[in-house]
C-alpha cells in the first residue's frame, strides 16, 4: 500500500505531534497509545540500528511499520504521521542520510498504516457484530470458532457475527489504524499488557456489573483484565510456564527451592558435562517468568494501590538469589544452546506448553515430563495470553457483551483455548476437561490456578525489558549482588512512574 498524501492521513488529535530535531519539522512521531517520548535524530538512528539486532525495547520503534524482525513486543507501538504536508524528495533524501534506508522505509510505510481505515470495517447494524481475533494458530481453530459463531447466531435469530482474523504480527497495526478512524470492531482480542493502557485511555469499555461472574474464572486470569479494581475484559486463552524435567536424570521432580538446588547440584556433580537446570537469562523473556518465582517466596512485584515498588524487598531478592545459586551447577557454557534440555545436556528447564509439542516432534526419544514450579513458601507462577474487550467506539455494546459471555462460557472455553494453543481459565471447564489434556500438560493447568497477573501499569513492558531484565542479568553475571541490582532497578522504576516508595 502506498503512502497517502498528507491530507488523507488521519490520526487521533488528543496527542500532540512531536517534531524530530534535525529532521524536517513537518515530519513527526505520534504515539498511538501512552506517554509522549522525546526523540532526536540521533536517538532514531540508534533505535533503528539496534532494533535490527533486537537490542532495543519495542516502545522505541514504529512497530506499525517495521518488518517482523524489528518488532519484539506488542504493548507499546508508535505510528508515524505527517503533521502538515508530505516532505519533498530532497527532504526524504536527508532522512535517508540521517536514519539509513531502513528508517526511511519505516517513515514511509508508517504513513500507510495511519491513513483512512481498516479494510475490515466495523459493525453495520444493531443485529450485526464484528469480532477481531488473531489468525488461526492451529488447524482446528477455524472450525472451533466457526461452530461457536454458528451456535451464537442460532441462539440469537437475526444476529450476524463477522469474524475478522488478522495475523498476530499485524494485529496492533490494523487496530491502531481502526482506532484512528471510524472502523473499530465491536469486540477484539488484546494481549494482556495492553488492557491497562487501553482502559486508562478510555479506548475500551468497563465490563457492566452482572455481565461476568468473577467466581467462574481463575483469579490470575481475571486480574489481567483489572485496572484500578475495575474489570475491562474477559479472559480468553491463557498459559503459564512450568518445570520440564528429564526423567532419566530427575526421577522425581522437586517441589521446593531447596530440593531444586539439591537435585541440580547432584546432576552436575555426577556428570560435569550436564547442567542441573537451564537458568533463565536476564532478558525480556526471563523477566516475564521471574515474577512467578517471586510469588513462590510470597512476594509481589508492586503494590499498585499504594504506589509502592516491592521487587527490591526480601522475597524478590531471594527469588533472584535462587537463580544465582543455581549457576554453579548449571554453567551457561552448557545451557546457552536453545536445545540444551532437549539434547540431554540439562536435567531441567522452565518453559511453556509450546515446547511440549516441539520436543515430542523433534526429540521423540527424550523421556520427559512437566511439573509445577518449585516454590519456597507459596505455589505461584506467571501468566500469559490474551483477553477479549469491547471497544468504546464500537456500535453494538449490548450484543458485544452477550457474545463474550457465549465465547467464554464453560461449554466453549476449553475447546476454544485448546484450539488457540492455551488452556481454559473458566474453572468449571478446566476441572471438567482436565483429562482431555495430556500428562505433560497437566502442570500448566495447575500453574494457572495460582498464577499472578502482571501489574496493571501501562509502562510495565518497558519496565520489564529495560529495567528488570538488565537487573537480573547484572546479578546473574556477577556484576552486582541480587540486592544491589534490584535496589537499582526499583529506584529507576520509581523515577519512571513518579512513585516515592
Amino acid at each position: 500500500m502506498t503512502a497517502p498524501r498528507a491530507a488523507e492521513v488521519q490520526g487521533p488529535q488528543q496527542h500532540a505531534a512531536i517534531p524530530l530535531p534535525d529532521i524536517p519539522d513537518r515530519l513527526a512521531l505520534r504515539p498511538c497509545h501512552g506517554p509522549v517520548l522525546p526523540f532526536s535524530a540521533d536517538m532514531l538512528v540508534q533505535c533503528v540500528n539496534e532494533t535490527a539486532t533486537r537490542q532495543v525495547p519495542p516502545h522505541r520503534v514504529a512497530g506499525a511499520a517495521l518488518p517482523k524482525r524489528f518488532r519484539r513486543g506488542t504493548d507499546l507501538f508508535l505510528r508515524l504521521t505527517l503533521s502538515s504536508v508530505q516532505p519533498p524528495e530532497k527532504e526524504m533524501e536527508m532522512i535517508r542520510r540521517v536514519t539509513g534506508a531502513a528508517a526511511a522505509a519505516v517513515l514511509l510505510t508508517g504513513l500507510a498504516a495511519c491513513g483512512g481505515g481498516s479494510e475490515e470495517g466495523g459493525a453495520g447494524s444493531a443485529t450485526e457484530l464484528t469480532y477481531w481475533m488473531f489468525q488461526d494458530r492451529t488447524p482446528q481453530a477455524g472450525e472451533v470458532v466457526e461452530k461457536i459463531r454458528t451456535d451464537f447466531e442460532k441462539a440469537n435469530p437475526g444476529v450476524k457475527v463477522n469474524i475478522v482474523k488478522i495475523p498476530k504480527d499485524d494485529y496492533n497495526t490494523k487496530l491502531g489504524s481502526a482506532l484512528a478512524g471510524n472502523t473499530v470492531p465491536d469486540v477484539g482480542i488484546l494481549d494482556q499488557p495492553l488492557v491497562s493502557r487501553f482502559a486508562l485511555e478510555g479506548t475500551i469499555k468497563e465490563v457492566p456489573a452482572g455481565t461476568l461472574n468473577e467466581a467462574d474464572f481463575w483469579e490470575g486470569a481475571l486480574n489481567t483484565n483489572k485496572v484500578g479494581g475495575k474489570l475491562y475484559g474477559f479472559p480468553i486463552d491463557h498459559t503459564a510456564v512450568a518445570l520440564f524435567y528429564n526423567k532419566a536424570l530427575v526421577p522425581t521432580p522437586p517441589k521446593t527451592w531447596d530440593e531444586l538446588k539439591s537435585i541440580s547440584a547432584a546432576i552436575h556433580q555426577k556428570d560435569p558435562k550436564v547442567a542441573g537446570i537451564v537458568v533463565p537469562k536476564g532478558d525480556g523473556y526471563g523477566a516475564w517468568m521471574w515474577p512467578g518465582v517471586v510469588g513462590g517466596a510470597g512476594g509481589q512485584m508492586v503494590d499498585e494501590a499504594n504506589k509502592k515498588i516491592l521487587f527490591d524487598q526480601p522475597p524478590a531478592v531471594e527469588a533472584l538469589q535462587l537463580w544465582v545459586d543455581l549457576l554453579p551447577s548449571s554453567p551457561r557454557e552448557i545451557t546457552d544452546s536453545d536445545q540444551a534440555f532437549a539434547n540431554g545436556l540439562a536435567g531441567m528447564m522452565i518453559s511453556g506448553p509450546w515446547d511440549v509439542a516441539t520436543i515430542k516432534d523433534q526429540f521423540p526419544d527424550l523421556d520427559f515430563n512437566v511439573a509445577p514450579l518449585p516454590y519456597k513458601t507459596t505455589p505461584a507462577g506467571n501468566i500469559g495470553g490474551e483477553n477479549a474487550v469491547v471497544f468504546t467506539k464500537g456500535k453494538n455494546e449490548a450484543l458485544a457483551w452477550k457474545w463474550l459471555q457465549h465465547l467464554t462460557n464453560a461449554t466453549n472455553n476449553t475447546v476454544l483455548a485448546q484450539a488457540l494453543g492455551g488452556f481454559p481459565v473458566n474453572k468449571e471447564a478446566a476441572e471438567r476437561d482436565a483429562a482431555t489434556f495430556g500428562e505433560q500438560q497437566q502442570a500448566f493447568l495447575e500453574q494457572l490456578k495460582v498464577a499472578q497477573a502482571r501489574p496493571a501499569i501501562p509502562q510495565w513492558i518497558q519496565i520489564n525489558d529495560e529495567i528488570i531484565a538488565p537487573a537480573l542479568e547484572s546479578a546473574l553475571s556477577g556484576k552486582m549482588t541480587a540486592q544491589e541490582s534490584l535496589t537499582d532497578a526499583a529506584n529507576k522504576t520509581r523515577a519512571l512512574l513518579g512513585w516515592n516508595s
